[in-house]
């Protein structure tokens, strides 16, 4: 499940995200929602924060590899509003980690955070999609 703070996006977001979700359903279940629905303490909580943990796109698809092996754990990546995200998410968090260096408006992040999970779901299954070393 993918989180999203900050409200409706424009258009061309919603639409890019639906593009990279069909894709990512051939292989790995996703679900895109605005507001955090009610957890189990089960859940996984990534949460996406420019302080997190930088990994590459190897390093994401070992973690989103992590996360699928635990099963009935589900996987929730979190993506804070304009002012980032809620102190209790942040505690709540498996992993805490960061798309860039740079510093992305929550709709950007949304895009980028649903493209390289597609990317993470092709190095997972050897899809010639993600050109690594």
């Amino acid at each position: 499940m993918v989180v999203t703070g900050g409200g409706r996006a424009a258009p061309w977001v919603d639409e890019a995200c639906r593009d990279w979700s069909r894709r990512i359903e051939r292989t790995f279940p996703i679900r895109l929602v605005e507001k955090l629905p009610k957890l189990t303490g089960r859940a996984r909580i990534v949460a996406l924060d420019e302080r997190g943990e930088e990994r590459t796109s190897e390093g994401f698809a070992e973690l989103l590899e992590a996360g699928a092996r635990v099963g009935a754990h589900p996987l929730v990546f979190v993506i804070g509003g304009p002012y980032g995200l809620d102190a209790e998410v942040k505690a709540a968090a498996w992993k805490t980690i960061r798309l860039s260096n740079l510093v992305l408006n929550h709709a950007v992040a949304r895009v980028v955070l649903v493209e390289q999970l597609y990317r993470a779901c092709s190095i997972r299954s050897g899809s010639p999609y993600h050109h690594g070393d």
